[in-house]
């Protein structure tokens, strides 16, 4: 019987070739989830009636588009939520977005009684759910009686909103969901520009926290 403190092993390894192809699977791979995850996180759902609900950060151009859609639509109200301004709020007129994005309804024509504010606490996170507890509580508030919402946000965050509304909202309300064009990107090339991967990505590690661990 021997004694040995080594041995020896034969491994298989890639060649060249093999390499080359494990390089262009993984290159396959990323850029068909790169294709496909802009249309993932920003999804296009029904319904479009009842209550619209607007995210109160919207840039201009995307609220032009989402008076458009409600003076074409069937609602009842339009709804503006969101949370307390932080940056300049000591001199700023408005103190939160919800406030801030009524007056440009107003502005823009939009009959202020079909306008209803929903601002949220001022909380340091998950201020998407804030939001929309703020909601919740705005249509009971108001004695809203639509169950059907349609929430309008921009870029990709579509899916995690949706989803947190959903979450604070009872099992009732069926919610829509459109996502306007960003102002800063090309939707379509969002991997070319640094401002279209950084708010692509953290959307995404964003909405897999929110799927995964987030719990009212």
């Amino acid at each position: 019987m021997k004694f040995a403190l080594t041995t020896v092993k034969l491994r298989r390894r890639p060649t060249w070739l093999g390499w080359a192809l494990v390089a262009m699977l993984i290159c396959a791979l990323f850029f068909g989830f790169a294709a496909n995850l802009y249309s993932f996180l920003a999804p296009e759902k029904a319904p479009h009636k009842g209550l619209m609900i607007v995210e109160g950060w919207i840039h201009d151009f995307a609220l032009d588009e989402a008076i458009t859609l409600f003076n074409q639509g069937d609602y009842a109200k339009i709804v503006c939520t969101g949370v307390p301004i932080e940056t300049g709020s000591y001199i700023a007129q408005f103190k939160s977005y919800p406030e801030m994005t009524a007056a440009r309804l107003k502005k823009m024509g939009v009959d202020p009684t079909r306008i209803v504010v929903a601002v949220a606490d001022d909380v340091k996170k998950d201020r998407t759910y804030a939001s929309a507890v703020a909601l919740r509580e705005a249509i009971m508030a108001y004695n809203l009686e639509e169950t059907s919402l349609h929430l309008i946000t921009t870029g990709p965050h579509g899916r995690r909103s949706r989803m947190l509304f959903q979450k604070a909202l009872s099992g009732e309300y069926e919610i829509g969901v459109t996502c306007l064009d960003p102002a800063s990107y090309d939707p379509e090339k969002w991997i070319l520009c640094s401002e279209g991967v950084r708010e692509v990505m953290s959307e995404f590690l964003a909405y897999t926290y929110a799927k995964l661990f987030f719990h009212p």
